[in-house]
């Protein structure tokens, strides 16, 4: 039986999926684990710091209710399992690698992975340099992919008007304005939750790519389009819902996007 317990944030897609993988693989057990919406019901978790818990995972010794969190956590419960691993991740270089990266994660699992939180007791503490890094990294992203697919449609007659430079406009100028528009007080929340929106279908597309490339039809490009699409207003629909606000947002977003998109199609087609 595992000499730690572990309090993982129970209203976070991320950190449910986390805690049954490592219950599957054995770091863990049913009896080592407690949800940090009732921990006060725990004598062994009463001592830890619930906001510190909220932004890192929490891991208590059941016998001295020392508490650990975020990385070191994580180590301390591979340790039990995999003392050669847990050995080689507290090296300093190491961990130095691994910590930035966890902390990135946890400060916006509930962006990346949203759940409903209405009945949650935790609301994480925004880090915005790690916000703007997911946000800097879904745009180059999205921005090469869109490249690369504006370049394949040039060769059709129909898109014959458009390159890859101009497709970036055409799809990009939209979700430059809709984030502005949006001066609500937790706009760094939708920010982040427009650029996993547009990652998502964006990796959509990508896949589409990879099958263009192997079978070159117009079906993969206009299908995944579409596609996307779709995805992007559920994605939007449920997001605002969780963040518990007008839907109105969503049409003001579909409009936004679309429009225009529209405006420069016919300034290239034209012009």
């Amino acid at each position: 039986m595992s000499k730690y317990l572990i309090v993982f944030d129970n209203h976070c897609g991320i950190c449910n999926l986390g805690v049954k993988l490592a219950s599957r693989i054995g770091i863990i057990s049913s009896e080592s684990k407690a949800a940090l919406s009732t921990y006060k019901e725990n004598n062994i978790t009463c001592n830890i710091d619930p906001q510190r818990a909220c932004d890192e995972m929490a891991v208590v010794n059941k016998a001295t209710y020392q508490t650990y969190y975020g990385t070191e956590g994580y180590i301390l419960l591979l340790s039990e399992k995999f003392p050669s691993l847990s050995k080689l991740l507290k090296s300093k270089i190491v961990f130095k690698i691994i910590n930035p990266f966890y902390i990135f994660l946890a400060s916006n699992r509930r962006i990346i992975a949203p759940l409903n939180v209405s009945e949650s007791n935790c609301t994480p503490t925004l880090k915005k340099k790690y916000r703007l890094f997911m946000m800097f990294i879904l745009g180059v992203f999205a921005t090469v992919i869109t490249y690369k697919k504006g370049e394949i449609l040039s060769n059709f007659e129909m898109f014959s008007f458009l390159n890859g430079y101009k497709l970036i406009q055409v799809t990009g100028v939209g979700w430059i304005l809709t984030g502005l528009f949006f001066k609500g007080k937790n706009k760094w929340d939708y920010w982040g939750h427009l650029s996993v929106m547009a990652g998502t279908a964006i990796l959509i597309q990508s896949f589409a790519l990879i099958g263009f490339h192997y079978t070159p039809h117009f079906a993969w490009i206009i299908g995944s389009m579409i596609i996307s699409d779709l995805l992007m207003l559920y994605m939007h629909y449920s997001r605002v819902k969780i963040m518990q606000l007008s839907q109105k947002f969503t049409i003001r977003w579909w409009l936004i996007l679309h429009i225009t998109a529209t405006i420069s199609i016919l300034q290239y087609y034209l012009y």
